[in-house]
């Protein structure tokens, strides 16, 4: 009787359920979603560009299209209603990319002049049909170099020595970088050269930072033209730049060169002292009067000097005048040079970390210039048992006749001093190695007491064209180097 009943129930209980479903059925409407057409809003609205990584993906951009497919075109503007859209190129995919320097260079052609939270509303076009907008805020990084405003091409420039400490040149440049909210710090230097050589040899007139102009003396100009080789007392051509550096956390430098400018310079003739070692990395120690070996000079650069020779691991100092501390020449910042011309303070040393054959190179401007540093490999260079002066300048050819060298350092093999010779004017010599006249170094042209002589089988002999008297001569056969100094 239980179980009768039990399926009794259960009958009506399913006739039920029928009734209700079917009563469902007919009430029951079902809506089916629009077809879409959206940019998906990225998760990240904010974009730094970083100019160290150029080629890195600056964003990617994703959309739905249930209506159209195709080809789509993507467009920024920098205003939400798009009244100057740019077009940042197509695709048939439903994604976009870009680069870091594609994206900076796409908003600086938008004539964009901010750098921090520039606005950048992105849309993607399917034929007529148009997405919604996004927005990102991009942090871009300057591409367009400083424009040089002074001096112009017309500008003529005499220099004088009656006036050394007046300003004799200004340089100004716009960037808008100085302008901006970026909170950059950024160098600015001023280089200047012999017109139409491309830079090859540049001087440094001077630095700033996180400014538009650098004022240069007379005697800083002077420097700076006798530097890049102007002649002195003519019309000469200098071309100058500024090159703006800027570094980033990572370490990363951005450099931009601005267009260059040519304008006319007459120099006035000046002569540059001597520089002497002084320092335990150097042979005379500490000693500012212990026959200080000299730097050596360019013939063509009157304020280039360079030394490659052997230095002890320590520091070094310069100066003018044998047993003399001032005026003394050293770095504060290891990259510049500095000067106690005589009652301020002294500079810093020059540091040598290891010791080992090095290639110096100083320019001095004024009372500042820069410095560099190479490593040299001496491991093949000749070593010579003898080295001397002969020829009639120092008392005849023969070999009786000749001037022997000592070698002052004993760490370097390759720098040689002959001390108190008696030159006299208008005569010739030769230097020549161990006694012989297999290695001869003649003269190539300078027309000071110092310069660089060539190792050759044949050519021309030195002429002595100073005063008759006793000098020191030093010479190193490593690069034909030689300085006569008189007494």
């Amino acid at each position: 009787m239980k179980y009768f009943i039990n399926k009794i129930s259960f009958l009506l209980l399913f006739s039920a359920f029928i009734f209700t479903a079917c009563e469902t059925e007919e009430s029951l409407t079902i809506i089916e979603p629009e077809p879409q057409f959206v940019l998906n809003t990225p998760g990240i609205s904010s974009v730094f560009l970083n100019y160290s990584l150029p080629d890195n993906p600056a964003f990617t951009i994703t959309w739905n299209d249930e209506i159209y497919g195709g080809n789509y075109t993507v467009e920024m503007a920098t205003d939400a209603d798009f009244l100057t859209p740019v077009t940042l190129g197509t695709t048939d995919k439903n994604n976009f990319s870009m680069t870091v320097s594609e994206l900076n260079n796409a908003i600086r052609n938008a004539g964009v002049t901010t750098f921090r939270d520039v606005p950048v509303y992105m849309r993607v076009l399917a034929g007529n049909a148009v997405s919604n907008n996004i927005l990102l805020l991009v942090t871009s990084y300057p591409t367009d170099a400083p424009e040089i405003t002074s001096p112009t091409a017309s500008d003529a420039i005499v220099l004088s020595i009656d006036t050394v400490n007046d300003t004799a040149l200004t340089v100004t440049w716009a960037d808008a970088v100085l302008n901006s909210t970026l909170g950059l710090e950024i160098t600015y230097t001023v280089e200047a050269a012999v017109a139409n050589t491309d830079f090859a040899s540049p001087v440094l007139v001077g630095t700033i930072v996180n400014d538009d102009s650098i004022t240069s003396t007379h005697a800083d100009l002077n420097a700076a033209a006798l530097g890049i080789g102007l002649t002195p007392a003519e019309v000469n051509n200098m071309e100058i730049r500024v090159i703006a550096r800027n570094t980033n956390e990572n370490g990363n430098t951005l450099e931009r060169i601005s267009e260059s400018v040519i304008f006319s310079i007459t120099p006035y003739s000046v002569s540059f002292p001597n520089l002497y070692f002084v320092g335990d990395a150097t042979n005379p120690g500490w000693n500012p009067d212990n026959n200080n070996t000299p730097v050596f000079r360019d013939q063509d650069t009157p304020n280039a000097y360079v030394y490659t020779g052997y230095f002890n691991a320590g520091a070094f100092k310069l100066i003018e005048v044998i047993g003399q501390w001032q005026p003394q020449w050293g770095t504060n910042d290891g990259s510049t040079l500095a000067v106690n011309p005589g009652g301020g303070s002294d500079p810093g040393t020059f540091n040598v970390s290891a010791a080992g054959y090095y290639t110096y190179t100083f320019t001095t401007v004024g009372e500042s210039g820069s410095f560099s540093v190479e490593t040299y490999d001496a491991s093949s260079a000749t070593t010579y048992t003898a080295m001397g002066i002969i020829g009639n300048a120092i008392g005849g050819w023969g070999d009786a006749d000749e001037v022997n060298f000592t070698q002052p350092d004993m760490n370097n093999p390759h720098i040689w001093n002959a001390q108190n010779v008696t030159f006299t004017e208008g005569e010739e010599f030769l230097i020549r190695a161990n006694d012989a006249w297999s290695d001869v170094w003649r003269y190539t042209g300078s027309t000071e007491l110092h310069g660089t002589a060539l190792l050759a089988g044949s050519g021309d002999n030195f002429v002595f064209n100073a005063p008759t008297g006793s000098y020191n001569v030093w010479f190193n056969d490593l690069d034909g180097s030689y300085i006569i100094i008189p007494n």
